[in-house]
């Protein structure tokens, strides 16, 4: 269960969340993720300097190929953003070059051709920002919004580490309306597991429907044996290939090897109120363990977890910011987000060499946290996978930031994007991949990376995702292919 003993609030280290006493040590996977795919969709602010978020080999020059195995590079070099992220190499996959192409597109009244302080939404909705900065994306929702109606689960998670209201926020309603997230992790167990909710009792067995199942298959395929002798050429090659898929998926079931154990009583007496830089990472692991622990009792299938916003400033008080010597040029009133980051891009010289010290550390810190949720998803052994996996080998995790990279308000461009966790059966991870020309001016759609995404949660006959005005174009269309095993 999450129990209460389990989370540490105030500026204490949060311990083994959700892990060890339930579902043992997390595992060495042994075999394929086999459970139904989730999807989290995680948000960091500040923009970033591509150059230092990518990959680089030992030698610190940029990978040879557009497409390379992570395990043959490396993400310790220096002002590297990505350090943590080194130990799930595997279970990564970076995406460079990737564009908001479709905030440029200005194919109505109404809407802003810009990606800057209050566009992020474009992220997931894929959708022409709004003219009117607090405005909503007419008509369009987001991504989680979309998958969370057609998979069935009864809540939507949607948090936030520290309030923020819905000004650049994730998650947006069918009609294109901000929805606040939650800043506190108690409300969000709350709003996943009811007071009088309890789990199944692990003790009562499982019904069997193996042999009324089996009896069906075997009439099925008397079925389509009598219906392929009938057939010729491409129609009968259609039912061979048709009834060896049905033969393959024979025998995948099995007993569940984890258990949802967590009651309606378990609150993590974790709050929303950071208060202190210090405390971000135990509120984000708090909010991770809610999702995870909603994701395997079935109560949850798509939740947005947005990490901190440009206020308040916490990145300012990282011990690694303060040394960078970015303070001395501002004086005491120095703040991480309206000081370096307004002018890390018009920087130069001994100036930018400090603004780039201070400001890769600030996302090195932010790096941490998405590091701190892959862990916290892992240790959760997914009751609904036959094969024992966990709930972050069942689970496309989105991670995007607000900004891409380049000067204030004209951030459309290279988007920082990891895809990590399951989806390996549609989605190739582990890779590092160049989708186009770093320097040059074809972009890269990213309503692709969201028909990638639905298609990995098994929405495949989703092919765009996005604008309306933007449907018939080829180019918005299908999904991102060189992300598609």
């Amino acid at each position: 269960m999450i129990g209460r003993r389990n989370f540490i609030s105030g500026s204490a280290a949060l311990l083994a969340l959700m892990g060890t006493s339930r579902f043992g040590q997390r595992s060495a996977r042994a075999a394929s993720p086999a459970g139904p795919v989730r999807f989290l969709a995680i948000r960091t602010p500040h923009g970033v300097d591509r150059d230092f978020w990518i990959p680089r080999n030992g030698d610190g020059s940029e990978p040879n190929t557009a497409d390379e195995a992570l395990s043959g590079l490396t993400f310790e070099y220096e002002n590297s953003i990505l350090n943590a992220l080194m130990p799930w190499r595997e279970q990564i996959t970076l995406l460079d070059g990737l564009d908001t192409k479709c905030t440029k597109e200005g194919t109505r009244g109404g809407v802003r051709t810009a990606h800057g302080h209050n566009e992020q939404g474009v992220m997931l909705t894929g959708a022409q920002p709004p003219a009117d900065r607090e405005g909503n994306y007419d008509n369009h929702p987001s991504l989680d919004f979309h998958l969370h109606g057609l998979l069935g689960a009864p809540v939507l998670l949607t948090a936030s580490v520290e309030g923020t209201g819905t000004w650049k926020c994730m998650s947006y309603d069918s009609s294109g309306a901000p929805r606040s997230p939650e800043s506190s992790p108690d409300a969000l167990f709350r709003q996943a597991f009811p007071e009088d909710w309890e789990p199944p009792n692990m003790n009562e067995p499982m019904v069997d429907y193996t042999e009324g199942e089996n009896r069906i298959l075997a009439y099925s395929e008397a079925q389509l044996a009598t219906l392929e002798a009938r057939l010729k050429d491409v129609e009968r090659q259609k039912i061979e290939a048709h009834r060896e898929a049905i033969k393959s998926l024979q025998g995948t079931g099995g007993p569940q090897v984890g258990y949802c154990t967590t009651s309606g009583s378990d609150l993590p007496n974790v709050g929303g109120n950071v208060g202190d830089y210090s405390n971000v990472r135990t509120v984000t692991r708090a909010h991770a363990a809610v999702i995870a622990q909603a994701f395997a009792c079935g109560r949850s299938m798509c939740a947005t977890l947005q990490i901190l916003n440009d206020f308040p400033n916490y990145y300012t008080d990282v011990p690694e910011v303060q040394a960078s010597g970015a303070q001395a040029l501002y004086g005491n009133g120095f703040r991480f987000h309206e000081n370096l980051v307004h002018d890390y891009w018009g920087a130069s010289g001994a100036t930018l060499d400090t603004l780039r010290e201070g400001y890769t550390a600030g996302q090195r810190w932010a790096a941490g946290h998405f590091a701190a949720v892959l862990d916290e998803l892992s240790q959760v052994v997914d009751p609904l996978d036959p094969n024992g996996c966990s709930i972050l080998d069942n689970t496309v995790v989105f991670w995007h930031n607000e900004f891409g990279h380049d000067g204030h308000d004209n951030q459309h461009t290279r988007h920082p994007v990891i895809v990590a966790g399951g989806g390996g059966r549609t989605l190739r991870l582990g890779r590092y991949l160049r989708l186009r020309d770093i320097n040059g001016n074809q972009l890269t759609n990213h309503n692709q990376l969201l028909v990638s995404l639905a298609h990995a949660v098994g929405r495949t006959e989703i092919d765009f995702f996005g604008d309306r005005d933007l449907e018939s174009v080829a180019e918005y269309r299908g999904p991102l292919t060189p992300l598609m095993a």
